[in-house]
């Protein structure tokens, strides 16, 4: 799944508060890896999206569920790193890096997620009529493996996995600084 690509789509999403992102990237070797997880918007969003086939495409490990009120993406991809995060040419994508001792570094480009918000933000009209629709979201993304060694992100209680996360509600907030990037060193 073009998955940053997806990403980049779900800020401009979370800005109108209607998505939650929750997705990880299991590292399986040392250029391998398998993305799951979901994306979850409200089900008259995905015509704006293009339809169905454009929000959650199956060609592209996508599984689309649909209730009376949300549209659910499930994902599950398995590849290289770069077929699982394929990303189109210019836009920012998740890295991976052999460190040759079992381990890989892994890198997530969170701060260009939130490199729009601060016109929304500077804007009171926008930012009071996005406020309700942000609260309750989330965004989260996981690596995980057989043991984390070191993490930007927040470590599992079993060691396996690091997280980063955060409500939507706080791209409102004028002194939230997103990361320019969540890392995470991985033992496959």
């Amino acid at each position: 799944m073009r998955f940053f690509p997806s990403v980049a789509l779900a800020g401009a999403l979370a800005l109108s508060g209607c998505i939650d992102i929750d997705m990880t990237a299991e590292i399986t070797g040392a250029d391998q890896a398998r993305l799951h997880g979901h994306m979850t918007i409200e089900r008259a969003m995905v015509d704006m999206l293009g339809g169905a086939t454009a929000f959650c495409p199956a060609e592209e490990g996508g599984t689309l569920v649909l209730s009376d009120t949300e549209a659910r993406c499930d994902i599950s991809k398995d590849g290289t790193f770069a077929d699982v995060f394929e990303a189109e040419p210019g836009e920012p994508a998740p890295t991976i890096t052999d460190l040759g001792d079992g381990t890989v570094r892994v890198s997530f480009p969170i701060g260009a997620m939130g490199a729009d918000t601060a016109e929304m933000r500077e804007d009171p009209q926008a930012a009071a009529m996005l406020r309700p629709m942000l609260e309750g979201h989330t965004f989260t993304i996981r690596v995980a493996g057989a043991e984390i060694v070191e993490t930007t992100g927040t470590l599992s209680e079993d060691g396996r996995s690091a997280s980063f996360s955060f409500p939507l509600i706080e791209v409102l907030n004028p002194e939230m600084q997103l990361p320019e990037t969540f890392d995470t060193v991985v033992r496959y």
